[in-house]
């Protein structure tokens, strides 16, 4: 379990990467530009993607020069936090006597023995964890079976170059808000998103879900990436967990992004793409409050 609990840290956010992605069509990966007041550029928000392969790089020139530019860099989180894999763990587990299979009907649990096998992890192993945990570290394992990890997310790698380069690294959030984010949306959400997990994990559909995500990430698919979010979802009941997940962790980004943009150097932020569409995305919610903000 070891092996798995690693994986899980290194893609807790992966289910942020794929869901909010409604709005107007993007022309490619999504940069924007913020200024003040008076002009001046205070920070480029980029929409990155959490697990990729080689096929995400280059990254397009107008990322580069951005990044380049930029004096300190915003992620959703600092992934070098080391208290990160044990707030993961400790949250990711039910309370004491309770577990998965007592807790979903039997035919989901069927399915999940199903797609632990698949990933090479006895279903034994699953019992103890919170259903977003057990999603999200099949979905991690099945990725990285497919060849995608969180080493070539986008993310992650312009957050090993901000550190290399010596730009200071910032967190928009901490773990502990994000896994109450991936815990809400009530019983009836959860389940909902388990069941499509665990349905495309057995039926071997992450690896041509994930190159689809990625292609329609390069191309600016806006419906794609909608209908790719609902793939094999019922729309309904996960609609509370993607709001959880999506729009109010925007108005809270926002706010720390004010907070940031307060203060001297230009940003560079990286979020998970959805986070940077539609009218409820954190540039209409800056534009709103006033920031000239403008498509790269």
């Amino acid at each position: 379990m070891r092996n798995g609990f690693r994986a899980l840290q290194r893609t807790v956010l992966w289910l942020l990467c794929c869901v909010g992605v409604s709005g107007t069509a993007m022309a490619a990966p999504t940069l924007w530009e913020v200024r003040d007041a008076e002009g001046g550029v205070r920070a480029y928000l980029f929409g990155a993607i959490h697990l990729c392969h080689a096929a995400c790089y280059p990254l397009p020139a107008a990322v580069e020069a951005a990044f380049a530019r930029a004096e300190r860099t915003v992620f959703e989180l600092d992934v070098s936090d080391p208290s990160l894999a044990r707030t993961l763990v400790k949250a990711g587990r039910l309370p004491e006597g309770q577990t998965l299979k007592t807790l979903m009907p039997p035919e989901l649990y069927a399915q999940l023995h199903d797609a632990s096998k698949t990933v090479g992890l006895p279903v034994s192993q699953m019992q103890s964890l919170q259903p977003w945990f057990a999603s999200t570290l099949l979905m991690a394992l099945a990725a990285n079976q497919a060849g995608f990890t969180t080493e070539a997310g986008v993310d992650g790698v312009l957050q090993l170059r901000a550190r290399e380069s010596g730009k200071p690294v910032l967190a928009l959030e901490t773990a502990a808000r994000q896994i109450e984010a991936l815990s809400g949306g009530g019983e009836r959400a959860q389940e909902a998103a388990l069941r499509q997990t665990v349905g495309m994990v057995t039926r071997g559909e992450i690896g041509d879900f994930l190159s689809r995500m990625v292609a329609a990430w390069q191309d600016g698919d806006d419906a794609e990436l909608e209908a790719l979010m609902f793939e094999g979802a019922d729309r309904d009941a996960v609609a509370p967990l993607f709001a959880a997940l999506i729009d109010v962790r925007n108005r809270e980004m926002t706010d720390r992004l004010e907070t940031l943009m307060a203060e001297p150097g230009v940003l560079f932020v990286t979020v998970g793409g959805g986070h940077l569409v539609g009218e409820q995305g954190i540039p209409a919610a800056l534009a709103a409050r006033g920031w000239q903000v403008v498509r790269r």
